[in-house]
C-alpha cells in the first residue's frame, strides 16, 4: 500500500504556517468584501464609466467623450480597479502587477537557459514591420523623436510603467521612468522565486540590448544612461543615427 504523501503543513516552519494562516484568513476576508464589490460595481457599470469620463474630461477642460461611449467597459475596468487597490494581502497590489509577473517568469526562463541573445533577437525581430512604419514617419518629418515615441506611447508600455511616474523632457527625445519591478522581485525573493534576477539585470540584458535592437528599426541612435541603484531610474534618449 502506497504511503500517504507529506502534507506540506508538516514540512513548514512555525513561522512560514503562521505567516500562511494569516494570509489565508485575510484571503478568505477579502473575497468576501470584493465579491461584495464586485456586485454592488456590476449593476451600474455604465453609470460609473460615464461619469468618471465625465469628471475626468471636466477636470482636464475638454468637451469631447474621452471613452468614445464604451461605459461599461470602461466602468468595469475602474471596478476592477478598485478591486486590485483594495488587496492588500499578502502585499499592496497595483494595476501593473500581472504584467511584471509575466515579464518575470520570461526573463528568468531566459536567464537559466542562457538564451538572452536569442530571445533579444526574436523581441527586435517581431517588432521589424511595426517600428519601421514609423521609420516612414520620421523620414516625412524628420522628427526622431516619433522614435521614442513608438516605444513609450502604446498602452502597453505605460501599463507597465505608469504607477511608478514617467517624465518626457520638453522635445520628447529624453524619456525617464522608475524601475517598475522591484516591488515584485522583493515579494518573490522571499518566496525562493525568481532569485537570480534583479533590476540591474533586467536593465542591462534585456531594456538596453532591445533598445540596440530596436534603434535600426529607426535608424535613430538610442541612448540608455547607466543602472543607478540609488534612483533606479531608467532613461532613454533618442539621437541621429551615427
Amino acid at each position: 500500500m502506497a504511503a500517504a504523501a507529506e502534507s506540506i503543513g508538516s514540512r513548514m516552519t512555525d513561522a512560514e504556517r503562521e505567516r500562511a494562516d494569516a494570509i489565508m484568513r485575510g484571503w478568505f476576508a477579502f473575497n468576501v468584501e470584493a465579491l461584495e464589490l464586485e456586485t454592488a460595481c456590476n449593476k451600474v457599470l455604465d453609470s460609473i464609466g460615464r461619469k468618471a469620463a465625465d469628471v475626468i474630461a471636466e477636470e482636464i477642460g475638454v468637451d469631447h467623450d474621452l471613452i468614445g461611449g464604451r461605459n461599461e467597459e470602461f466602468g468595469r475596468l475602474l471596478a476592477d480597479a478598485v478591486r486590485t487597490y483594495h488587496m492588500q494581502l499578502p502585499y499592496q497590489h497595483q494595476m501593473n502587477d500581472a504584467l511584471i509577473k509575466e515579464q518575470l517568469k520570461t526573463i528568468e526562463y531566459v536567464q537559466e537557459k542562457g538564451i538572452e541573445a536569442e530571445y533579444i533577437g526574436h523581441d527586435v525581430d517581431s517588432m521589424k514591420e511595426i517600428f519601421e512604419e514609423r521609420r516612414y514617419w520620421i523620414e516625412q518629418t524628420g522628427d526622431i523623436a516619433l522614435a521614442l515615441d513608438a516605444i513609450t506611447t502604446p498602452t502597453c508600455f505605460r501599463n507597465l510603467t505608469v504607477a511608478e511616474g514617467i517624465e518626457f523632457n520638453e522635445d520628447r527625445t529624453s524619456i525617464s521612468w522608475v524601475s517598475p519591478y522591484k516591488r515584485i522581485l522583493e515579494k518573490g525573493w522571499l518566496r525562493n522565486i525568481w532569485t537570480g534576477v534583479t533590476e540591474q539585470y533586467i536593465h542591462d540584458k534585456w531594456t538596453i540590448p532591445r533598445m540596440e535592437g530596436y534603434q535600426h528599426h529607426f535608424g535613430v541612435k538610442f541612448v540608455v544612461d547607466p543602472w543607478d541603484e540609488a534612483s533606479r531610474i531608467v532613461k532613454v534618449t533618442v539621437h541621429p543615427a551615427e
